[in-house]
């Protein structure tokens, strides 16, 4: 018997460095999981600033892709978190992704262009770790951001459900369908939680007014139609010139 609990005993302390060292701590990605990475992610990391690459990608993405290294890693943290065997190591993971994506909300400055995306991402790691409300309020911040990016609404509706808020999550579902009419997921959840057909009428766009105050491509001022300089166009007959088709 004390043979068999020494023998277990020695076990455990020679499978536990290995279970601890199982943790990557590293904050970049490595090439396998670089394969898994957005573009704008594998040129943060592997391309000087001076290239035409980064360049390109900063132009896109905004002031803020010199800080995209924080958003990359924590994507890169939620892809070990899913791919961890410990509960240490999933908890890890969560927390480090966490403190990048919190890192991108303080930093984010005006003309991010992924900053929908920033806040549906972290709501996610929010909901992984139990805090429903917060993530709550991270997929409405992203919906308010991009009301065409359909993920957050689907996380939305599934929150709602699981606290049996039917008449929220059906709110969602029918938001989210007039900004993004064509989703087949969006429509087909609108139906689980109680929607009725026809779908929700899409959102119209707004037609642009020409302004007075508008330029030309060459730069140039437009003029305003009929102006009280310019002559009026002569209709009708000298004795009506408001009737068109009067007899002269």
């Amino acid at each position: 018997m004390f043979f068999r609990y020494a023998f277990q005993l020695i076990l455990i302390i020679l499978l536990a460095p290995a279970s601890a060292a199982a943790t990557d701590l590293s904050f970049n990605p490595n090439a396998q999981e670089m394969l898994l990475m957005p573009p704008y992610c594998k040129v943060k990391f592997t391309a000087p600033p001076s290239s035409p690459e980064w360049q390109a990608w900063r132009d896109r993405i905004g002031e803020n892709y010199i800080d995209l290294h924080h958003y990359c890693a924590a994507l890169n943290f939620v892809n070990r978190y899913w791919g961890a065997r410990s509960a240490l190591d999933r908890s890890y993971y969560l927390k480090e992704a966490m403190d990048n994506f919190n890192y991108m909300v303080k930093a984010a400055k005006p003309g991010f262009s992924l900053l929908a995306d920033l806040y549906s991402n972290r709501g996610d790691v929010f909901k992984l770790q139990g805090r429903p409300g917060e993530a709550m309020l991270d997929y409405d911040q992203a919906i308010k951001s991009n009301p065409h990016l359909v993920r957050p609404y689907l996380q939305l509706i599934d929150l709602y459900e699981g606290e049996k808020k039917r008449n929220k999550s059906l709110e969602v579902a029918t938001d989210g369908l007039r900004n993004n009419p064509d989703s087949k997921a969006l429509r087909r959840r609108y139906l689980e939680v109680g929607g009725k057909l026809p779908y929700p009428k899409p959102v119209q766009a707004e037609v642009a007014k020409p302004d007075a105050k508008s330029e030309t491509s060459a730069g140039e001022p437009v003029p305003p139609v009929n102006t009280p300089d310019e002559p009026q166009p002569k209709i009708g007959s000298p004795t009506n010139p408001y009737c068109r088709f009067c007899p002269d």
